[in-house]
């Protein structure tokens, strides 16, 4: 797979968050992205109506970059969390957050801030476009990060989907995972 290590310092994701039952994911989070584009993209880019505070704030700090899963479990992270929970469909619950990076001004009521590890990620890029991403989720996630013992993600820490592009339906759309590195690496 491809991927490359990149950097956040002092990185805080704005967004439209919701807390959601694992049993529940698969299925509440794309209608969660859904709403995302009834509230922000529909309205002011179909549409081109001028933006209320809401929705410049999302256009302003990019919201729709990233998808961030993260939840209060203690002394887990979030890989192997989703692994367990997802795989027993469990009724305990993760936040989820369509965001973006903020840039700064105000934060809107519907909208959170999420501070960010801060050091080297791994940024992993799928390929296949949109209608891939889960095919390729579970692949990086079983195959290719057992197989990577390099790449480990801390505890207590959050993993973030990674979107790039407008056409979602294209076989060349832009998407992956990242994840916090647990240990600096010896070469990057």
């Amino acid at each position: 797979m491809k991927h490359e290590i990149i950097t956040l310092a002092d990185v805080q994701i704005i967004g439209m968050a919701k807390e959601i039952a694992f049993c529940k994911g698969q299925e509440e989070c794309p209608k969660f992205w859904g709403e995302y584009v009834e509230r922000i993209v529909k309205p002011v880019f179909m549409e081109h109506k001028t933006p209320d505070a809401f929705q410049q704030a999302a256009i302003d700090n990019g919201v729709g970059e990233f998808g961030l899963c993260t939840c209060d479990i203690p002394n887990h992270n979030c890989m192997s969390c989703a692994e367990v929970n997802f795989g027993a469909c469990s009724s305990m619950t993760f936040t989820y957050v369509i965001g973006g990076i903020y840039k700064g001004g105000s934060v809107p009521e519907g909208m959170r801030l999420f501070p960010i590890h801060s050091g080297k990620w791994l940024k992993v890029h799928f390929e296949g476009g949109m209608k891939a991403f889960q095919q390729q989720f579970q692949k990086f996630y079983k195959e290719w990060l057992p197989q990577h013992p390099e790449f480990r993600c801390p505890d207590n820490a959050m993993t973030m989907e990674w979107y790039n592009g407008t056409n979602i339906e294209a076989p060349d759309y832009q998407c992956g995972v990242m994840i916090p590195l647990s240990k600096p690496l010896k070469s990057i």
